[in-house]
């Protein structure tokens, strides 16, 4: 490059010098806010999870969440023996439990709303559970799963407080999710009468009866 052609780009340079800094300050912003709002709209976070059998695993829980609904969708990723390895649970429900019961791997949660108990057929016990079939998780009744695994919640139904990435055993038996229904019937601890009959209401309201198990 000849010392013109050197001079001129400097000088461009040296030109621009403030406009070339605020663009690349308005492209950092640009990135934080963007990144910002993916953080809100798909919070996740690693939570260590007591099972029937006592082993204590950890998984990784994300969102797809919506300030002024809840969770639209989840996904769980769960590296367990009898999965073959990590495998992720998806579905449009907010998760309540994972659990291993005589080798077999068990998940269910809650659906949000509306749309998600239309997509599940308006569950007779509001909950909706799944059985690994050796490739997959498929949606079985909820009263299938043996009855010690779905006594009560071990994974975080709802987005934790304060966001943050990993949560303790310790953290959750003190800070469990807050209880929900009108009552606060809906709690850690599953009283199946209590969310049948929530279900029941929501199925009323709706005018569904052809409703699944």
């Amino acid at each position: 490059m000849s010392t013109a052609n050197e001079t001129s780009q400097m000088g461009f340079i040296q030109r621009n010098r403030r406009r070339l800094v605020l663009v690349s300050a308005l492209l950092m912003i640009a990135a934080i806010a963007v990144w910002r709002y993916y953080e809100s709209r798909y919070p996740s976070w690693y939570e260590e999870v007591r099972l029937s059998d006592g082993r204590i695993i950890v998984v990784h829980q994300r969102r797809e969440y919506y300030d002024n609904y809840g969770t639209k969708q989840s996904w769980v990723a769960i590296d367990l023996p009898e999965l073959g390895g990590e495998t992720v649970w998806h579905s449009l429900l907010m998760p309540q439990r994972v659990d291993v019961v005589d080798g077999k791997v068990y998940v269910f949660g809650i659906p949000r709303g509306a749309r998600q108990l239309e997509h599940y057929r308006f569950p007779k016990h509001y909950m909706v559970a799944f059985r690994w079939s050796g490739t997959a998780f498929e949606r079985v009744p909820f009263l299938q799963i043996p009855y010690v695994a779905r006594k009560e919640e071990n994974l975080f139904s709802c987005v934790p407080s304060g966001r943050p990435t990993k949560i303790s055993i310790r953290e959750k038996d003190l800070t469990w999710c807050p209880p929900r229904g009108d009552k606060g019937e809906l709690g850690k601890v599953l009283d199946l009468s209590a969310y049948e009959s929530v279900a029941d209401q929501w199925a009323a309201l709706y005018n569904w009866t052809n409703r699944s198990e």
